[in-house]
Order: structure tokens, then C-alpha cells, then sequence
């Protein structure tokens, strides 16, 4: 019985070609996107760590009153070692940084960028890594610091660079200038804890920070010192703990005696030698275990929630499609009143023709089904390029797994039903008599066809003004982001990201590369001024530091810190920030050990009465000493990493004063454009110091365009999809309008014959068309604010109702809609009256 619905369904498909391409491309290009968006949300959102056990893998953090943090210092994490319980594990991982890589063999000068990150010993053992080839990092490689030259590559590289040699276990490779020996291959499914774009080409061990130069992601407090070795100091957080908790075990245990150990410290590290401010913060802190079974991830922090939105657009969009074919469906049943009720009159069972009229769409659904799974696997790689533009290279796994698959027949299935289950009811209940006279257009189960198409089309014009509302907001919030005030001069600045600590240059070696490139960049025609920073303006990473004010006393469990910044002394003139108070950097600056600093208009006014802050007096640290730092003036604020918080606390610092910094952001102001001088910069670079990496130069515009790039990307393909849902939409009312007037032509032909002239049944077929869109604004408009309330996390300074959003939503599907009902309409106006009363 099966089998025969399924011939008959497809031989019926066959038989209507233009109908099944139309159905199942409409099917096809909305599953299509929903399994794309879903194969990367599974990816980076889902999907657990391809380790043993993923589950029982907890992140340590710090939590207080006020904020929660994810670093320790090594020294911390090394106690907590001997403290942890039963047969629970700790380990210790850096962030992903990037260095130069040279392989053996390749030759002098041909180091390529990759990525880094740093280990503690037990990292491997932890995970339950076994080495494909060689051997892993163990505790023995993470003793003595600078002592343990030893990595372990992961698969991808190995294929790439190595071209799968048989000898890499054992080669040498070079990190930005010291060799290294390859001791193991990690297996070709792990990427490590941190999933990002591209994942770690190599681990090392973290006791090898001040060798390779690793300076990412830190927080120092009370004294710490950036410059010198990480791994032994105490108030240098910058290492994320991952703890294995046994079966069996309750994580709060685990977390209660770690918390324990913590506070000891406090009494005991912390009680003195000028750390009394990380003291008062330890002793406020407990520890708190965190499910990791997912792995650590910025990426999936920033795209999370746009991949959600997106994945919701989808099913509106799937909504409509379906709301679309069971549309065409109806149609399609109402034509075949005749047969339908000739099979019924000779015996044919009503389930039965109710069960092959189902079949047909659930044909329809899984051809759409193979189509979209096709669709996603082919435009997977291209959407996750959209959400890393940047990414020179992606190593990220988005295969499709037994769970998308499983999503797939799902979602054919339930919209095979969707589109098929209220066609196949209604197209079965008709009237035996009425449908087999030879007038059938006219019967009651024809209206009632069409009252269900109108309904239909009322709920996809809802839901297209939902997806045209949600497209607004975001589009609106865009332009918001890009037309802020940053600070900083977008148009005639050109910057470039300069990876000078690879070099491994002396301070005397590195001050003379700074004044070559400096001196380089100031003979380019159009160059008005230039400068170096340390960080430099949304460039990032932050560097953040635990300091104290003169005569400002913390409160309780309150941490002050503010970001640092190291420039050389045109830095403010270059990138256009205004001195408000004081003066900037003069050549009485220009000695090593001066204490004259520059603050942000945010710490002048959070910490000094009307702002006025010039003489006083501030330090890393707390309290507040002799060898204090002197504020000599103030600046305007600026935006320097995040676009949508208030500007942070910032202290500019003088690098002829800071001599061991490692300045790593040209800035260059020009006369002109700055889009036409970046490959002149280039090569200025290349000349002053050819083995210089450059790992970018752009207008501070392109890296104010990086900072919104998620927010450009998800208006973007809201807007997209929207614009297909409008499509969608709009073909289902052409379609309802032109079965609508086939079933009305005696009427319309009556009425012209009567003296109705041909404006006025246009005008009475739009009105019509109008109609069903206003009911299904009124239905959208709620949906759509209920939608900008749950996304008013994601715009920035537009409400929930703005109402240039509905608008412009609204006027959009008005204007579209009324061209796709007015060419039936033409049509039905162009009747002859004598053709129509004969019309059968």
C-alpha cells in the first residue's frame, strides 16, 4: 500500500512539473539556509569537545561581588595543585597568540605566521589525549623557565607545513627566533580547549612565555611586571584553569576547597610587600566551577547569538515558504474537486485519498530536505568566512554530523506534514453532488479553499513583517554603531599592526627600529604626522592593570584598574585626540624613568573633583608612593576596543620613559585619503626592516569596520532574508489574488456587465489584496515587538518599537504586496463580459 501512494505521488509530481519545481525550490531555499545556519550553530555552539568524557571538564573562576574572571597566575595555580581533593585534575592554558614559524628546512627568513598556546604539563593527561605520533607535554617539560624548548605540533599543521613527513617527530621548528624540538603530534580530530576560527598550530610549555615573548591577555596587580618573566609572579593573572572532576564527585566540593585555598592565600602570599590591594580582593573572592565540556571560545561568545538570530530567522522564513505551498496545494486540491469525488462516489476511502495527497508533499519535503542538506553543505565554509572576515586561514571543524542529519529528516518531515496535513483535509471534504456538475467553480468547498488560502496569506504577511521589522532594527542599530563619535580621526589615519617582539631585538635595537620606521613613514608624500603605540586604537588586545589614585580610597571588594597605553609622544596629534587640560608629551619628557603621565577624561572625572586632575599623583599598585606617576594632562575619551560600552579608565604612558616596552601599532596621519597610501606604507615598512612582520595596514575606518563587523554581517543577512520572505510572501498573495479571481470570473463579469468599468474592479481586487496585509500587519506588528524586546541586547540605541523600523517595514510590504496583487488584478479588470458569463 506504501510503495503504491509512493507511485502514484510521484507520477502526480511529474505530471505538474512547473508546480513540484516551484514547491519544492521554495522548500529547498528555506531548509537550505536553516541546515546552513544549524551546521555552524552545531559547530560552535553544540557540539562538546572531542575529548574523553567532555562532561566531567569544569573551568575554575574567580568570582566576587562585582565581576567574575576566568585568569590565575601560575604560582596560584600551582598550589591549588597540591590542594585539590580525591583524584581530581587541574591544568593551565593561555590564550591563542600568534608567532612566527619557521619549520626546519625551510630555510632562513621564511618563518610564516601560525598560532601559539601555552600549556601546563598536565594538559594533555588532562584531556586524555594520546600523541598520533611521538609523545605529548607532561609535567617534566613545565619546570624551570626558559628551560623546556619542546612542542607538540597539532594535525593540521602538520599536513599543511610538514606535508605529513615521517621525520617531523624529532625536527626542529623555530618560534619567533628560538628552536624549538618537535617531540609529538596531537590526534587529527583535537584542536585543543579554546575553539576559534583557526585553532593552535602548536602547544608549548607555559614555563617558555619569556622566551617566545608571549604577551596576550594579562592582568597585573600590585606590582606586577609585564616586561619580566610571567610564570613566577604572583599578581600576573593570564592563564585559564581547567579542573577534571571525577564520577562521582560533586563539582561545589571541588570548588569549596579550592575556594579555601584561595583565601589562605590571602593571609598568607598576599599579607604584605605592597600587595595589600590583591589581599583585599582574594579575600573577597570564592572559586567557582563552570561546565567546559564545550571548551573555552570567544568566537562562540560573539556569534552565539546572532547564529540564534539567524536560526529563528530561518524558520520564519520556512513559516512562510510552507505557509506558501500549502497554499499551492489547496489550489492544487480544489482544481481536482471532479477526480477527488469520482474516486470517492466508486468507493475510494476518504483516509486513503487523504494519505496519498499527504504522501505528495512528504515527497515534496524530503526532495526540498536532500536539496537543502546539499545547499548547507556546500555554503557552510562561505557562511563562516562571513563571520570571520578576517581569518586568513580556517581550520575549524564544520562537518556535517549525525546531528544535522538528524535535523534534516526531521525538518522535511515536519514540513512535508506542515505543508500537506490541512490540503490533504480540506481537499478531501467535498460535496459529491455539487463537485460533479459540470459548473463545479462555484462550489462551497471552493470557497472555503480560497477563505483558508486568504488565511494563509494573512499569517505569512505576519510573519514577512516580522522578519522586515527585525532586518530594520538591526540595519538601524548598524547605522548607529557606524556613525558614532569614537574619538579618534577614521578618515585620514592609516594604521598598521607591526609583530616586533618576533624579532627578538635588544631595547637599544628596538628604539633604533622604532626612529627608522618613524623617520620612513614621515617621507611619504601626504604624511603629516606618525606615531607608535603599544596596543594601539581598536586594535586590542587590552592591557589592564590593578592601580590607586592619590587620596581616592576603594571601597569595600572594589578593584580599581584601568587600561595602559604606550605611545610615542605625537601619538595624540596623530590619531585626533584633543588635549582638554595640562599639556601633552614635551621633550622634558624624553628622559628613561620620567613619571609625567596622561589620563582619559573618564578618570579625571570619576576620581578628582571637576575633573581637575593635573599634579596628582597615581600607581600601579596600591597605596600610592614616592616613585608615583605625575598626571600632566588630560585627553578627551575614546573608544578603544568596545564600541558599545562607555570609554574605560586609560593612562597614556611615554615610551622613551618605558624603554623595555614593546611598541607594536603604527599610526600614520595623512593629508588626503587614507585608502591610497596603504601599500605605500607597506613597502616603507619592508624597507626600514625586511624581516619585519606586518600582519596588517588599513584606515582606522577598516578596523572600525572589524569591530562591527558581526553587526554589519547579521543586518546584512537579516536583510537578506527578509527580502526572500517578502519574496515568499508576496508569491503566495499573487497566487491566492489570481486563484481567487479564476474562481470569481462569472462574478466579475456580471458586475462589468452591469456597469462596473474596469477601474473599479481593479481598484476592488486591490482593496482585497490590501486587506490581508493589514490583517496580517496587525498580527506581525505584536510579533515583531515581541522579537526587538528579546533582541534589545544586540541593538544599540534603538528600542524595541522604533518606528522608523516598523515604518519602513511596513511601507515595504505594503508597496511590494500591492504590485504583486496588482497584475491579477490588471488581468481581471482586462475581462470580457460575455466570455466570463459563459465561463465554466
Amino acid at each position: 500500500m506504501l510503495m503504491r501512494d509512493l507511485r502514484y505521488a510521484v507520477r502526480t509530481l511529474f505530471q505538474n512539473p512547473g508546480f513540484t519545481l516551484v514547491a519544492a525550490g521554495s522548500l529547498a531555499l528555506a531548509i537550505g539556509g536553516s541546515m546552513a545556519v544549524f551546521t555552524l550553530l552545531n559547530a560552535v555552539v553544540l557540539r562538546s569537545l572531542p575529548v574523553h568524557e567532555p562532561d566531567r571538564i569544569f573551568q575554575a573562576l574567580r568570582a566576587t561581588k562585582n565581576e567574575t574572571a576566568g585568569r590565575l597566575a601560575w604560582p596560584a595555580i600551582q598550589r591549588a595543585q597540591k590542594e585539590l581533593p580525591g583524584r581530581a585534575e587541574i591544568a593551565a592554558v593561555s590564550s591563542i597568540a600568534g608567532m612566527q614559524l619557521e619549520p626546519e628546512g625551510r630555510g632562513a627568513g621564511k618563518a610564516e605566521r601560525g598560532t601559539v598556546q601555552l600549556v601546563s604539563g598536565e594538559y594533555f593527561e588532562l584531556l586524555r589525549q594520546r600523541p598520533q605520533r611521538g609523545r605529548l607535554l607532561t609535567g617534566s617539560d613545565n619546570i624551570t623557565v626558559g628551560a623546556h624548548p619542546v612542542a607538540v605540533i597539532s594535525d593540521p599543521y602538520w599536513r599543511r607545513q610538514l606535508s605529513a613527513s615521517e621525520n617531523a617527530v624529532g625536527s626542529s621548528l623555530t618560534i619567533n627566533g628560538t628552536v624549538f624540538t618537535v617531540v609529538g603530534i596531537a590526534e587529527r580530530r583535537f584542536f585543543g580547549t579554546t575553539l576559534t576560527v583557526r585553532s593552535p598550530d602548536v602547544w608549548i610549555p607555559l614555563v617558555m612565555q619569556p622566551v617566545v615573548r608571549y604577551a596576550q591577555n594579562a592582568s597585573s596587580h600590585d606590582g606586577g611586571d609585564t616586561r619580566k618573566p610571567w610564570p613566577p609572579q604572583e599578581t600576573i593573572e593570564w592563564l585559564s584553569v581547567f579542573v577534571r572532576v571525577p564520577r562521582g564527585t560533586d563539582p561545589s566540593t571541588i570548588a569549596a576547597a579550592l575556594t579555601v585555598q584561595r583565601q589562605r592565600e590571602a593571609e598568607t602570599f598576599f599579607s604584605g610587600g605592597g600587595f595589600e590591594n590583591m589581599r583585599d580582593t582574594v579575600r573577597g573572592e570564592k572559586i567557582l566551577l563552570e561546565p567546559a565540556s564545550r571548551g573555552l571560545s570567544p568566537f562562540r561568545d560573539n556569534v552565539s547569538s546572532p547564529l540564534f538570530v539567524l536560526l529563528a530567522m530561518m524558520v520564519v522564513l520556512l513559516a512562510i515558504a510552507c505557509g506558501n505551498v500549502a497554499g499551492l496545494l489547496i489550489a492544487r486540491a480544489s482544481a481536482r474537486e471532479r477526480e477527488i469525488a469520482i474516486r470517492l462516489s466508486i468507493g475510494a476511502g476518504r483516509m486513503q485519498l487523504v494519505r496519498q495527497m499527504l504522501t505528495e508533499s512528504l515527497l515534496l519535503g524530503a526532495g526540498a530536505g536532500v536539496a537543502g542538506v546539499l545547499v548547507a553543505f556546500w555554503s557552510r565554509d562561505a557562511l563562516l568566512k562571513m563571520f570571520a572576515p578576517t581569518a586568513n586561514l580556517i581550520t575549524m571543524d564544520i562537518s556535517v554530523d549525525a546531528r544535522v542529519l538528524t535535523v534534516a529528516v526531521g525538518v522535511s518531515l515536519m514540513t512535508g506534514v506542515a505543508c500537506g496535513i490541512l490540503p490533504a483535509i480540506r481537499g478531501t471534504r467535498v460535496s459529491l453532488a455539487d463537485a460533479l456538475k459540470a459548473e463545479s467553480r462555484g462550489t462551497s468547498g471552493g470557497r472555503r479553499s480560497l477563505f483558508v488560502g486568504k488565511a494563509l496569506v494573512t499569517l505569512q504577511m505576519a510573519f514577512c513583517l516580522l522578519a522586515l521589522v527585525v532586518a530594520a532594527l538591526f540595519v538601524r542599530s548598524l547605522r548607529v554603531l557606524t556613525s558614532m563619535d569614537i574619538g579618534f580621526d577614521r578618515e585620514q589615519v592609516v594604521t598598521a599592526r607591526l609583530d616586533v617582539r618576533s624579532l627578538g631585538y635588544t631595547a637599544e635595537q628596538r628604539q633604533a627600529l622604532y626612529e627608522r620606521i618613524l623617520d620612513r613613514m614621515r617621507q611619504i608624500p601626504g604624511v603629516t604626522s606618525a606615531s607608535l603605540s603599544l596596543n594601539g586604537p581598536l586594535a586590542g588586545p587590552e592591557r589592564i592593570g590593578g592601580f590607586g589614585i592619590e587620596g581616592y580610597t576603594p571601597g569595600q571588594g572594589e578593584r580599581l584598574s584601568s587600561n595602559e597605553e604606550v605611545v610615542t609622544a605625537d601619538y595624540f596629534d596623530t590619531v585626533g585626540l584633543r588635549l582638554l587640560r595640562g599639556r601633552l608629551f614635551g621633550p622634558e619628557d624624553h628622559t628613561p624613568g620620567n613619571r609625567n603621565t596622561i589620563v582619559n577624561e573618564t578618570i579625571a572625572r570619576r576620581f578628582f573633583k571637576n575633573g581637575d586632575a593635573i599634579g596628582k599623583r597615581w600607581s600601579w599598585g596600591s597605596p600610592v608612593g614616592p616613585d608615583a606617576f605625575v598626571i600632566a594632562g588630560v585627553v578627551e575619551d575614546a573608544k578603544y576596543v568596545e564600541l558599545r560600552t562607555p570609554p574605560p579608565n586609560m593612562v597614556y604612558q611615554l615610551a622613551a620613559a618605558q624603554d623595555d616596552e614593546v611598541l607594536s601599532d603604527l599610526e600614520i596621519r595623512t593629508a588626503g585619503s587614507s585608502a591610497t597610501i596603504t601599500a605605500t606604507v607597506r613597502q616603507a615598512l619592508a624597507e626600514s626592516e625586511p624581516r619585519l612582520p606586518v600582519l596588517d595596514v588599513m584606515p582606522l575606518s577598516g578596523r572600525m569596520a572589524q569591530r562591527v563587523s558581526q553587526d554589519t554581517l547579521i543586518a546584512r543577512l537579516t536583510s537578506i532574508f527578509s527580502a526572500i520572505a517578502l519574496f515568499l510572501a508576496c508569491l503566495g498573495l499573487y497566487g491566492t489574488i489570481s486563484y481567487g479571481i479564476n474562481r470569481r470570473v462569472p462574478e466579475i463579469g456580471l458586475r462589468m456587465a452591469l456597469g462596473a468599468d474596469r477601474r473599479s474592479v481593479l481598484g476592488l481586487i486591490l482593496r482585497e489584496a490590501l486587506l490581508l496585509v493589514l490583517l496580517g500587519a496587525t498580527v506581525g506588528v505584536p510579533l515583531a515587538y515581541f522579537a526587538g524586546r528579546s533582541l534589545r541586547t544586540m541593538l544599540y540605541e534603538i528600542p524595541p518599537l522604533d518606528p522608523i523600523a516598523y515604518g519602513a517595514g511596513g511601507i515595504l510590504l505594503i508597496a511590494v504586496s500591492i504590485l504583486a496583487a496588482f497584475l491579477p488584478a490588471r488581468r481581471a479588470s482586462r475581462i470580457e463580459p460575455m466570455v466570463a458569463l459563459n465561463h465554466n
